[in-house]
């Protein structure tokens, strides 16, 4: 495949980041045979789902476009809401992703290495619900350091650390096993397993009420996911991929519901259409 795009939903976010041929996609993965001046995105998924945490039960629409150039990279990414979230958006924006990041030009036996900068941005929440209770934050930042290895003929191993330097002060590293098989030059298949492991005061932030908790840094979800691409014509891929993502343990399943998650276990299927220009 001239080029080869798979779309790896795992835990959507809109954070991008490149590592020399393959480009993440965190809560979701586009591995690309080569990287692009640009490409714009547009997912539509029957979840919205986050490290774990199921903000729409229902489907979203999930578009992004990325920019690239000499090792940098700079994505933009935008989740909007068809039918009501956990925080009660609805045919509407519900978040906003602006990132920027950087390939370190190293070749260690065959390891990418990214570091980057993640803005998280949610225009609905700082509101107050019927309780008077502040709903979420308005915004957060993350920084991370990725390596992946390249080495490998049958999968590609990586592990991805992001530290949040705004609101959460908590760190979250997510594990990521990639089997790809290209079936022709046009077609590919792959599959795909991620966990994701936070620290105490990021789990304490994002399973809990309030934000105050009693949680140790432990591992808190699991994902399994398949995905398949076409090459539609030069440029222009399609993509579907099926997940399933379920959480660690009951001390998490109790958490999802005290923090208002729409479900603690979930099957989900994403539709994606790139084109590379």
């Amino acid at each position: 495949m001239k080029k080869a795009v798979i779309a790896a939903v795992c835990l959507v976010t809109g954070s991008t980041f490149a590592q020399g041929g393959v480009v993440m996609v965190d809560q979701g993965a586009i591995y690309s045979s080569s990287m692009t001046e640009a490409s714009m995105e547009v997912a539509v998924a029957s979840a919205y789902i986050w490290r774990g945490q199921v903000i729409n039960n229902d489907a979203v629409i999930q578009p992004q476009i990325t920019l690239s150039q000499y090792g940098f990279s700079a994505n933009m990414w935008m989740n909007y809401d068809i039918s009501s979230n956990m925080t009660g958006v609805e045919n509407n924006a519900s978040e906003f992703d602006f990132a920027l990041a950087y390939s370190l030009p190293v070749d260690v036996n065959q390891m990418a290495i990214d570091v980057g900068i993640i803005n998280y941005n949610f225009p609905a929440n700082g509101t107050y619900d019927s309780n008077g209770r502040t709903i979420g934050v308005k915004s957060t930042t993350e920084v991370y350091l990725s390596a992946t290895i390249l080495s490998f003929d049958k999968f590609i191993p990586s592990i991805s650390f992001f530290g949040d330097i705004q609101n959460v002060e908590g760190s979250y590293v997510l594990f990521d096993i990639f089997v790809p098989y290209e079936l022709s030059q046009y077609v590919d298949f792959a599959g795909g397993y991620t966990a994701g492991w936070g620290n105490t005061s990021y789990n304490d932030h994002y399973w809990t009420a309030n934000g105050v908790g009693t949680f140790d840094g432990d591992w808190s979800d699991h994902n399994f996911y398949v995905t398949a691409s076409y090459e539609v014509f030069e440029g222009v891929t399609a993509a579907a991929t099926l997940n399933y993502m379920v959480l660690n343990g009951d001390k998490f399943r109790n958490g999802a519901s005290a923090a208002g998650y729409e479900a603690d276990d979930k099957v989900w299927a994403s539709l994606n259409l790139a084109y590379d220009f």
